[in-house]
């Protein structure tokens, strides 16, 4: 009988798989060109293996990049900087030309949403759940795509500087922007 922990970590090893052998694929060939089909018979996993960890590409996709998006959400909460924030810019900036792979098309709409997602939970943490005069959906929207416009834009070479120096524009803007948001709700209680 196996025991509990010896699961997980074959478990994980193969999500592990799966999201590299995903990666692969897409890296070569462009997510809208590959299908569970590809990523099963890359990762050498059976079908069912497959859909016991995952949903569809999609959800390989937001576990593959949550790491990258996770720190960037963190700028959010905190005064001060999230301590990953440099190396997973820098980590963005040596793969650069990969850009296309997941800032365009359908990649980026996923994980627009997904960021989205984690964001809007960081604000209603913020806001101890009051209401907000935006919608948290709407304020999340915003404070996520702003983020990837930033990021996006820099890896793209239409504007420089040095990742440390992005690092620190993206955690300031963000949680001003955050705060900002936060603050016109108390606008909207103190009106008549």
């Amino acid at each position: 009988m196996n025991c509990p922990a010896s699961f997980t970590k074959r478990s994980e090893k193969t999500r592990r798989y799966i999201m590299s052998a995903f990666t692969r694929l897409v890296f070569a060939r462009g997510f809208e060109h590959v299908s569970v089909l590809d990523v099963v018979a890359e990762a050498d996993v059976a079908r069912s293996t497959f859909y016991e960890h995952f949903s569809g590409k999609e959800d390989v996709l937001r576990a593959a990049m949550a790491n990258l998006f996770i720190v960037m959400a963190e700028c959010f909460p905190s005064d001060t900087q999230p301590p990953e924030l440099n190396r997973v810019l820098g980590h963005l900036w040596d793969n650069r030309r990969l850009t296309d792979a997941i800032f365009s098309g359908a990649p980026r709409v996923i994980l627009a949403r997904a960021h989205g997602e984690r964001i809007e939970a960081h604000l209603r943490d913020m806001n101890q759940g009051e209401p907000l005069a935006l919608s948290y959906r709407l304020a999340a929207i915003h404070l996520a795509e702003g983020q990837i416009a930033l990021v996006e834009n820099w890896l793209r070479g239409r504007a420089f500087c040095e990742t440390a120096d992005l690092a620190q524009a993206l955690h300031k803007s963000s949680r001003a922007s955050a705060l900002a948001l936060l603050a016109t709700n108390d606008c909207a209680k103190a009106a008549p």
